[in-house]
């Protein structure tokens, strides 16, 4: 078994839901609340619906409760928008309803290369910009970014946009099968 990584790094749009934040979304939001509080989908004034890929909260509290650093590591060129829905999303986490964004340790964004989000990201968390000091995995659904490789960094590759990565994805990743 490949086991857990030191830091986790995500994209957002089209990893975590699916749709891209800075070009469908335009606030303000509404968020819609299961019977349990969660609030895994929102509205936004246009009428636009989101909700997260369903297995994005087990996937994310399984990596925190085994003490992995999570990142966002996102191309938008709208972070206050990837930010306020991040804070809208909640989540149940050991118990405890918790806005998605209370998981990441280290948010990363701008037009710009995901070894750079990577690098700051590591810079901000260990204070060190070396890529191959840690085990780093990187869930992205763009094959451009596979790039992270030549740095040592696992890149799990999320191909089905309808579904996100889903508990298979994430458990093949884990045992070394990808």
């Amino acid at each position: 078994m490949t086991g857990y990584p030191d830091v986790a790094a995500f994209d957002l749009d089209y990893t975590v839901w699916p749709c891209y934040c800075d070009t469908h979304l335009h606030g303000p939001f509404k968020p819609v609340k299961s019977k349990n509080g969660e609030v895994l989908t929102i509205l936004c004034r246009d009428g636009y619906e989101v909700t997260i890929y369903r297995d994005i909260p087990r996937i994310l509290g399984d990596l925190k409760d085994n003490g992995v650093k999570l990142m966002t590591a996102s191309r938008t060129w709208a972070p206050e928008i990837a930010q306020e829905i991040l804070r809208i999303f909640k989540i149940e986490y050991n118990g405890t309803l918790i806005p998605l964004a209370n998981l990441f340790n280290e948010f990363q964004w701008g037009e710009r290369s995901k070894i750079g989000h990577l690098r700051d990201g590591l810079k901000d968390l260990y204070d060190t910009t070396d890529l191959r000091s840690k085990k780093i995995c990187l869930f992205d659904d763009e094959s451009r970014n596979r790039e992270v490789e030549k740095y040592d960094v696992k890149f799990v590759y999320v191909r089905d946009p309808e579904n996100g990565p889903s508990w298979k994805l994430y458990q093949d990743y884990l045992s070394g099968k990808l």
